[in-house]
């Protein structure tokens, strides 16, 4: 049952591509990736978090709290445009 177990993980599994060409590919990929994203992206134009906290009547050592977060997101045209699915 011993034999049936690698003796170390797979480190060839966990990326695309062996050497310095896989790694030059993954990081034209990170390049290309980053530049297609839009940092402006949805823009927040109003935001509110409340917090409400009071004890349990059973048992004062132990408090319940509620937070609640409003918010208006305004998303950007472009953004839409260039990528309908967010």
């Amino acid at each position: 049952m011993a034999d049936s177990i690698p003796a170390s993980a797979s480190s060839e599994k966990a990326l695309p591509g062996k050497g310095i060409f896989g790694w030059l590919g993954r990081q034209f990929g990170y390049v290309s990736k980053a530049a297609k994203h839009d940092p402006a992206g949805p823009q927040t134009i109003y935001r509110v978090s409340s917090i409400e906290e009071k004890p349990l009547p059973d048992d004062a050592n132990v408090r319940l709290r509620r937070t609640t977060i409003d918010e208006i997101i305004v998303a950007n045209p472009k953004s839409e445009i260039r990528n309908p699915n967010h």
